[in-house]
């Protein structure tokens, strides 16, 4: 009986052994994964620098009037659009009105004062001119002579005071006509009010700011780094993108000194065609050239730590550290691949280093 117990024990290990080594071969057989490849060739591309800008105006002008004043009206509203020449707010113009009127009475009497000098004068000159013939012909006394002559002196004296008397009348007319005329506060160009930034009946200094207009015309303000500034001019074509509404643009200004804080350079992007919302972020795409090299697809490079690919060496794909140099739509310009070598290009989430593959199509 005993033996019979022990041959069964036997049995049963030497099933068990015979399970166990079933298993670790099974886990043993390499699993094949299957990729798509692609043979890589030198190519030539076009290549463009890629940067976020800024959507703002070209010109942010405040507006103020040239006098002191009290706010009389203010026409407009912040976001209103307003046109070349439009009146933005007056001054209440009660005491200039007044200072107007005074002034042109004032005027008025110069000038009939300087008609009765010019009239007197004109008198005596002819007077004196006929008393100075007779007395050359002594016909009359130098007495006669002196008289005449002396009234002459002081016509001309009245007359030159007259004169000045109502060249300073006009002048204060004139000044005052002004004063009026800059109380009322016009667009200098069509644009869009940014802010208002006083009320009616409020009291305002001379050319203190009370308006903030922008024109019409836009820019793209990008800023770009130290090492691709020079790679960009003046009058360079660019792609704008804002939420997906294209537009051509064109460089109309670089900046020759760079930001304090980011230590890169604005460069000015003027679009003419689109009209986009203040603030807005713009994708500024500037087309630099064409390059010639290895361009790989995007969706082929890993990136962790460093960027590499899978090259496929017969049933194999091992894993290559490669160098990223340029980007052109979904493909990049790489070093480390040589022209003819096959690389994964679908499959590859499941792919280490030494991998077998399968080449599918």
């Amino acid at each position: 009986m005993k033996k019979l117990v022990s041959l069964m024990v036997i049995l049963m290990l030497m099933f068990s052994l015979s399970g166990c080594n079933k298993a670790e071969a099974d886990e043993k057989e390499e699993r094949v994964k299957a990729v798509k490849v692609q043979e890589v060739a030198k190519d030539e591309k076009p290549v463009s620098l890629d940067y976020i800008g800024t959507v703002d105006s070209k010109e942010t002008t405040k507006y103020g009037f040239k006098v002191n004043g009290k706010i009389g009206s203010i026409n407009v509203e912040k976001g209103d659009k307003v046109s070349k020449g439009q009146i933005l707010a007056t001054l209440d113009t009660s005491d200039l009105n007044f200072q107007v009127t005074a002034a042109k009475g004032v005027l008025d009497a110069a000038e009939l004062n300087i008609t009765k000098a010019n009239d007197a004068l004109s008198y005596n000159r002819e007077y004196f001119n006929k008393i100075e013939k007779l007395y050359g012909q002594q016909a009359v006394s130098r007495d006669t002579y002196d008289k005449v002559k002396l009234q002459l002196d002081q016509s001309e004296s009245v007359y030159l005071q007259a004169r000045a008397q109502y060249e300073q009348a006009k002048a204060d007319y004139d000044y005052k006509t002004t004063l009026i005329h800059d109380a009322t506060l016009k667009s200098k160009n069509d644009g869009i009010v940014l802010d208002v930034l006083v009320e009616e009946n409020e009291l305002v200094g001379a050319y203190n700011p009370i308006l903030v207009l922008r024109s019409n015309e836009q820019v793209i303000n990008v800023g770009v780094s130290q090492r691709d500034i020079d790679k960009l001019k003046l009058g360079q074509n660019s792609q704008v993108d804002v939420d997906g509404n294209k537009a051509d643009g064109t460089v109309t200004n670089i900046s020759e000194v760079p930001d304090k804080e980011s230590r890169t350079y604005n460069v000015e992007v003027t679009v003419n065609t689109n009209k986009y919302r203040l603030g807005s972020i713009a994708n500024v795409d500037f087309p630099i050239g064409a390059e010639s090299g290895i361009w790989v697809p995007v969706t082929s490079i890993f990136s962790n730590g460093e960027d590499y690919v899978y090259v496929i060496d017969g049933d194999r794909a091992f894993k290559r550290t490669i160098q990223i140099d340029k980007i052109s739509d979904n493909k990049m310009l790489v070093k480390g691949l040589k022209a003819g070598e096959k690389i994964a290009i679908s499959g590859m989430k499941n792919l280490d280093d030494g991998t077998k593959i399968k080449i599918v199509e």
